[in-house]
């Protein structure tokens, strides 16, 4: 098995599934959104930056892959993600 097969059992064997109820929820939620999508965008714009560095240095598919089709599916997948929590949080 992989390392992260490993560590991910071993939190799913952590938590306590049972106790998962409105409260943890809601600050699961709150936790992404304050959080979680900090390092979401971080890691996105990262992704695109050297995406787009490297398209100049690609031809063909990788060319079109690295300039258009990973950049605007990780900034469209941010915005979604985005407006999910903002309309899962609870007021």
């Amino acid at each position: 098995m992989s390392k992260w097969t490993d560590v991910r059992d071993s939190v799913i064997d952590a938590i306590q599934f049972d106790d998962v109820g409105k409260s943890m929820k809601d600050e699961l939620v709150s936790w992404l959104t304050n959080d979680g999508l900090e390092f979401a965008q971080a890691f996105a714009n990262r992704v695109v930056a050297e995406c787009k560095a490297d398209a100049s240095n690609e031809a063909g598919w990788c060319k079109i892959r690295d300039a258009f089709v990973l950049p605007v599916t990780l900034n469209v997948g941010i915005w979604v993600l985005k407006t999910v929590l903002a309309k899962s949080q609870t007021h």
